[in-house]
């Protein structure tokens, strides 16, 4: 009887010796669970952060790029302009008056451009300002060009013989005009062209020719003379 309970003894010692082992065990393998979670997490908001400041240096650099293209195309249409009123000079299609006026309103377009500059981006809507001074002032060289207060310019894209009406000039070197009627000026000179070389180049049925051929005589009688 003493033998059974000697072994029943040793039995519940061994027994609450193990369950003792596997209870540490148990709380080990928590704590290292817990820190292994709190790692994952914490490694998990770092990447996030990483990725949200790869985007943003991303879009900044978009940005940037696009903000640099928006400058080289203003800036080359300066160029360009520059370009085409020394060419009026070297030619006599300007007068003096005539150039002095085109190169303060190339002067009134820089200033613009470097006050919009001066806190160091041009934005959307200056950049928009600065196009339609820009298209009025190739306007106003194109009317200066062409009118008849200096030697006449033919309008060689159209033809040797063909010559701008003064009042269409008029309307073209009007340095108050807006950006919009500018571009509706514009947009009739490119249809024309467009329709010349339709009419020259493609093969167009009787009807379409008929058409067109219309559409640019209405437009060439609005705005020039053949002479």
């Amino acid at each position: 009887m003493r033998k059974k309970i000697m072994l029943m003894m040793v039995a519940v010692a061994v027994l609450g010796f193990g369950i003792a082992i596997l209870a540490q065990d148990n709380d080990g393998n928590d704590g290292k669970s817990g820190r292994k979670n709190k790692g994952d997490k914490e490694a998990r908001e770092t990447a996030r952060e990483k990725a949200r400041e790869n985007r943003d240096d991303i879009k900044d650099k978009i940005d940037a790029n696009k903000e640099n293209k928006r400058e080289n195309r203003t800036d080359k249409r300066q160029d360009n302009q520059e370009k085409r009123i020394q060419h009026g000079i070297n030619k006599g299609y300007l007068t003096p008056e005539e150039t002095k006026s085109l190169q303060n309103q190339q002067q009134q377009i820089a200033s613009m451009e470097s006050s919009y500059k001066s806190d160091g981006k041009l934005t959307k809507d200056e950049m928009s300002s600065l196009r339609d001074a820009l298209n009025v002032a190739s306007a106003n060289i194109w009317a200066e060009k062409h009118d008849t207060d200096g030697k006449q310019m033919a309008t060689y894209r159209l033809g040797k013989n063909v010559y701008a009406k003064d009042s269409f000039t008029s309307a073209m070197s009007n340095q108050s005009m807006t950006g919009a009627e500018a571009k509706a000026l514009a947009s009739d000179f490119r249809k024309m062209l467009s329709l010349k070389n339709s009419l020259a180049n493609d093969n167009l049925s009787a009807e379409q020719r008929a058409q067109k051929q219309n559409e640019y005589n209405e437009l060439l009688n609005r705005y020039f003379e053949v002479r």
